[in-house]
């Protein structure tokens, strides 16, 4: 789980997200619905420690975190497989990345620079990151960007299965997606984040109905 206690964020003396306390539950899947510029980037950033903020965020089994954003960096003139190397679990070889790897991105992909890779080929391989390193807690941007119908599907396999020992939190905005996989909803409202729905599977609500009653 992670706690959020009078959780805020200023710039120049300006409230960019006002106090806020929640929770995040243990392996469940959230999502953190607001519109552009409401401060979705900027609440991840502060969580994991990228940016200063006022309050206090706990994670109860250790700050075991990893953030998939939009655009993963990697080193760009090394290959998948090395990028996964240094960056994944060092106890592994080459040769067991590649295996546990094979679902998220094939064996010729793994060889190239990973400077020659698609978006979509480099979520992939974000995906395949997460995968070598299984964090306690994972936190997802825009996850469902640039990637074929096919991967999408699988894609949401994926997150199901990490939930089951993950405690996930994703932003993005192509709704349908994120319709049948999420748990619980948090939306910016009036600056502030709340918790606007628990165990949103079962309400069988769409987030398009409720970004359009809130924005």
């Amino acid at each position: 789980m992670i706690s959020i206690q009078n959780f805020a964020k200023t710039y120049n003396k300006k409230h960019i997200i006002k106090h806020s306390s929640f929770k995040i539950p243990q392996n469940q899947i959230t999502f953190l619905m607001g519109e552009n510029g409401a401060g979705k980037t900027t609440f991840i950033k502060c969580v994991t420690g990228l940016e200063k903020c006022e309050g206090e965020v706990t994670f109860t089994q250790g700050k075991d975190c990893f953030v998939v954003w939009d655009d993963t960096p990697f080193y760009q003139n090394l290959s998948g497989v090395d990028n996964l190397l240094i960056l994944g679990d060092s106890k592994l070889t080459k040769k067991e990345v590649i295996h546990n790897c094979q679902k998220y991105v094939d064996n010729a992909l793994l060889k190239r620079k990973v400077k020659h890779y698609s978006y979509g080929q480099k979520k992939k391989l974000s995906l395949a990151l997460v995968a070598l390193l299984r964090p306690k807690y994972l936190i997802m941007d825009e996850i469902s960007n640039g990637l074929d119908f096919q991967f999408s599907k699988e894609l949401k396999k994926i997150v199901l299965d990490l939930s089951k020992e993950t405690t996930i939190l994703l932003t993005g905005h192509q709704y349908d997606f994120y319709n049948d996989i999420i748990d619980n909803l948090l939306v910016f409202e009036d600056k502030k984040i709340v918790m606007l729905e628990k165990n949103f599977k079962s309400e069988k609500k769409k987030l398009e109905t409720i970004y359009d009653s809130l924005y």
